[in-house]
């Protein structure tokens, strides 16, 4: 930092990336604070919802739980705790990946592509209930769906909270066992939920293209593109 005409130039001063970070966790600690404080209750029992039956039917009951204050949050929030652990990872693993953007643009991009990824998801989701003919149901789905991504958004906040300031990147391990109990459990749930008109091959075949197929593209891009670097889309 220079003085200049009796000024201080803070322009040769950078941002760093660990900035960021921080900034980027204060915003998700603001998001869960707000729904903590002022929707308490739904927040408690979207959490809930995986593991009691008693919350998920309270929730489902009620049947207004996306238009809910509390989801408007809880949006924001999903998004900024999945991208910046997947910006974490892709940094370590694969540090060619976002060499040509800044920390900023990266993870702009990160939280882009995870929008239009669970849009897609849930546009094919729409579409794989009408063809099933077994739409009462789906509400009840996208609430467990919800619950989930919102368990595994807890985790992953602690995750990239405890990496930020240990290095720490093995204590992914454990949060990536959290995150395939979860999986596990809400599958369990959604076999439970699934229309009596579904058989096991409508319901195998649901699986395989909302939760696998989605999942096995998103593997194949990391590695296609994780040691080549952004430009490799040029």
């Amino acid at each position: 930092m220079e003085k200049v005409n009796g000024v201080f130039d803070f322009s040769t001063i950078s941002f760093a990336n660990s900035n960021w970070v921080i900034l980027i966790i204060l915003v998700e600690l603001i998001l869960l604070t707000i729904n903590a404080v002022v929707y308490r209750r739904s927040l408690i029992l979207s959490i809930q919802s995986l593991y009691s039956k008693r919350s998920f039917s309270q929730v489902s009951k009620e049947g207004k739980f996306f238009s809910d204050g509390m989801f408007i949050f809880s949006v924001p929030f999903l998004l900024l705790t999945w991208s910046l652990s997947l910006l974490q990872l892709c940094s370590y693993y694969f540090p060619n990946m976002f060499e040509a953007l800044t920390y900023m643009e990266a993870f702009g991009l990160i939280v882009g592509a995870l929008a239009a990824f669970f849009l897609l998801k849930m546009l094919i989701n729409f579409f794989l209930f009408e063809f099933f003919e077994c739409s009462e149901t789906r509400y009840d789905f996208h609430v467990l769906s919800f619950s989930f991504l919102l368990n595994c958004s807890l985790a992953l906040m602690l995750g990239h909270i405890v990496v930020q300031n240990t290095n720490f990147y093995s204590f992914y391990h454990f949060i990536f066992l959290i995150i395939i109990g979860l999986y596990i459990l809400k599958m369990y749930k959604d076999f439970i939920l699934k229309s009596k008109r579904v058989n096991l091959f409508q319901f195998f075949m649901y699986f395989c293209t909302l939760e696998i197929l989605p999942c096995l593209v998103v593997v194949k891009l990391l590695y296609m593109f994780g040691n080549q670097g952004v430009l490799a889309f040029n």
